[in-house]
């Protein structure tokens, strides 16, 4: 049984957050620290797979190769992407000073940064902001609030959730997460602009963490589709402190109830991320089923939910199916166009706009306009080609996000 808490990263046991204001943006909290009470710990990151990678990335891929990690420090007004040598030497400083204050190796920490970008540093500013946010470190709700807070750019709410699993040795273990993401959404995460921290008190191996990382973004931050743009500093980052004293999840003893409860982390922060989409006036849920292969699913769930004619469609009322029916059709996944089914579903209730290969009569049309006047829309496809699932998230194309993106600079 997973129970959520109230609460983020500070829910968990041995690790403590902070967020303040160094003045990189215009107003607002704008950095952030996390860091370890043990010092270091088990820790795993995914990276964004864009050629071009943000100066912080560089450093943090280096620094989390050995499985280890025991501090964060993040900043929003400037990726740090696309800078250069200068870039590198100030995500380094960065790491560095955190080092020296809290006593740690400089290999120890982890460097994040979202903004824009090209846009260099003001490490003067970041140096004091370090500074003041190692002094305000404590484990208190107000600090993991104030932490999602500094990493906000675009968002409009903060992004935190906690979870309380029992594993399958009985032992209790609490795991949570702080994300950002509003645009530039489209991720590709391997061993998510968007950012997300996780921590747990459970016992885990690095490889162990690493694949149950992995497992849980493959469907969860992997399958939102804001806006088909997939960022130069997408990051996930997960540490595990092992206060728990569970018995170790490994490679060889995985642990189903550790990997549910992370699912459950992740894919509340996905749906947080696409609910709160730029400009977004609408959340979209596409569920697809009995598609040919989990592959196809994902290629089908995905093509819909990113398609900006779609998109544009459900923010304007328009039960236009022939969107849809377009997407799943370039998306490449296999399927006979005769036997699909679509349906669209929301709090109002819910119309069947084709029934195996035969759209339905045009009164129809006006329920399912009436049905999309909730916030939250689903689209459930039913390929009928064979058993698997996937769901994908996104949000609707508004006149809002054209103008948020067209004035980011200035």
């Amino acid at each position: 049984m997973i129970t959520v808490l109230e609460g983020g990263v500070t829910r968990v046991p041995g690790f403590l957050a902070a967020g303040v204001r160094a003045g990189i943006k215009r107003r607002g909290l704008d950095l952030m620290l996390l860091a370890s009470e043990d010092g270091p710990v088990v820790a795993a990151g995914a990276f964004t797979t864009n050629l071009i990678k943000g100066a912080p990335l560089l450093v943090t891929m280096k620094h989390v190769k050995n499985g280890e990690l025991a501090a964060i420090v993040a900043n929003s007004g400037s990726a740090n992407a696309y800078t250069g040598k200068r870039g590198l030497r100030d995500a380094r400083r960065m790491t560095r000073l955190v080092a020296r204050l809290l006593k740690l190796r400089t290999g120890d920490i982890a460097v994040a940064s979202t903004g824009l970008i090209g846009l260099r540093l003001p490490m003067r500013k970041i140096e004091t902001g370090i500074r003041a946010a190692v002094e305000e470190l404590l484990n208190s709700r107000e600090a993991s609030l104030n932490a999602v807070k500094a990493i906000m750019t675009t968002d409009t709410t903060p992004k935190e959730i906690a979870v309380r699993v029992d594993l399958g040795d009985g032992t209790p273990v609490t795991i949570a997460g702080i994300a950002k993401g509003a645009g530039m959404i489209h991720p590709n995460l391997q061993t998510a602009t968007m950012l997300a921290f996780i921590v747990t008190d459970a016992a885990v191996s690095p490889a162990a963490l690493r694949a149950a990382l992995q497992n849980s973004i493959d469907q969860s931050f992997n399958m939102i589709n804001i806006d088909n743009e997939t960022s130069t500093n997408d990051m996930v980052l997960a540490l595990a402190n092992g206060r728990a004293k569970n018995r170790s999840i490994t490679l060889k003893h995985q642990d189903k109830r550790f990997q549910a409860g992370l699912d459950e982390v992740l894919t509340e922060l996905a749906w947080m991320m696409a609910k709160d989409g730029e400009g977004a006036s609408h959340l979209i849920e596409v569920q697809v089923k009995n598609a040919r292969n989990k592959g196809d699913a994902r290629r089908a769930a995905l093509a819909v939910a990113g398609s900006n004619l779609v998109k544009a469609a459900i923010f304007g009322r328009d039960p236009n199916y022939g969107r849809v029916i377009a997407a799943l059709g370039y998306s490449g996944a296999s399927f006979d166009p005769s036997k699909l089914s679509l349906e669209l579903v929301s709090d109002r209730g819910r119309v069947n706009l084709v029934k195996r290969g035969k759209p339905r009569p045009w009164r129809a049309i006006g329920r399912a306009r009436d049905l999309m006047r909730s916030k939250e829309i689903e689209i459930h496809v039913d390929l009928a080609a064979g058993k698997a699932c996937a769901t994908a998230w996104g949000c609707d194309l508004t006149y809002d996000y054209v103008r948020i993106n067209s004035r980011y600079t200035t």
